[in-house]
């Protein structure tokens, strides 16, 4: 069916785009986490400073310097599940949504697509995403710790659900909808507007398409949205990084309100605003770019031998 090839070319887009960007990934949530490195965690670092004013090659030396290479990979087991599952449910459900509120699905306006867009990211955040960021948090949260908690996707979902209930996977679940929904809305109304700028018409008056536009319109709607929801990403990571269980920690914030309170008064307006933005800008347009390319092009050759 259309709707299985819809999955099928999202599922290996993000795939592809967990592996290639995930360095990225674990940097910037490292540096959203806030907690200060000292000279004996980092070589030639000459105080105690926070790891977001180190720079992202500093991050990542940091967490070579302390779990290998494979550290900058801390996560990605559970992302590809996660990346696997929510590119195919937001290609399909935005298809979906499509039908349900266009006129007509084919030709759906701006602000069609933008509100498509938000309820498929609303529903990938709901189902899928709020649970996964869960668990990849907290492993990405073992960085430089003794005696790690948080080993292994599979061991994590144990704990959570042992003590914690299906309440504890749905930590941040208001701020990663938030965040998904508006992203994912913004993103699907000016993808297709910035693609058809950047295609040139031909003799005809017809678009034709040269195959790097889907990167260049995925990189720019990546960049776009990441600066315009970083906020609420910091705020996502810490509240998803709290309350790890294992009688370790107890609960710091008890709604998303109170995490950015906490977070204002902690690490000032700035901490808020641009914690971990540089590392997820070059995560998301990358990653974004890779996605609509390998998307559009999956989408044909399912089109083509599924049908």
């Amino acid at each position: 069916s259309a709707l299985a090839r819809r999955w099928a070319a999202g599922a290996v887009a993000g795939a592809v785009e967990a592996v290639i960007t995930m360095p990225f990934e674990l940097t910037k949530t490292q540096q959203q986490l806030g907690s200060k490195i000292h000279s004996s965690s980092l070589p030639k670092s000459p105080a105690a400073v926070p790891r977001a004013d180190i720079g992202v090659i500093g991050t990542m030396r940091y967490v070579v310097y302390q779990n290998g290479i494979a550290g900058l990979f801390y996560g990605l087991p559970i992302q590809l599940i996660q990346t696997a599952g929510k590119v195919g449910i937001r290609f399909s459900a935005f298809e979906q949504y499509k039908v349900a509120i266009c006129a007509d699905p084919g030709r759906a306006t701006r602000n069609e697509e933008f509100v498509a867009g938000c309820a498929a990211g609303a529903t990938e955040a709901a189902l899928w995403i709020t649970p996964c960021e869960r668990l990849k948090v907290l492993r990405q949260a073992q960085i430089g710790v003794n005696n790690p908690l948080h080993t292994s996707w599979s061991k994590s979902l144990a704990l959570i659900m042992e003590e914690q209930g299906i309440s504890g996977l749905y930590r941040g679940l208001a701020a990663t909808t938030l965040r998904n929904g508006l992203s994912i809305g913004m993103r699907f109304a000016l993808y297709s507007q910035i693609k058809e700028m950047l295609e040139s018409s031909d003799e005809g008056g017809r678009k034709a398409s040269k195959g790097w536009e889907s990167l260049l319109a995925g990189a720019a709607v990546g960049a776009f949205t990441t600066v315009l929801n970083n906020p609420i990403d910091v705020v996502k990571s810490r509240m998803q990084a709290d309350s790890q269980g294992g009688g370790k920690s107890s609960p710091k914030f008890q709604s998303t309100w109170h995490c950015v309170k906490a977070i204002r008064e902690r690490d000032g307006l700035s901490g808020l605003l641009f914690r971990g933005l540089s590392a997820r800008l070059v995560k998301i347009s990358a990653g974004q770019a890779i996605i609509f390319f390998i998307y559009e092009h999956a989408k044909a050759l399912t089109d083509q031998f599924l049908t």
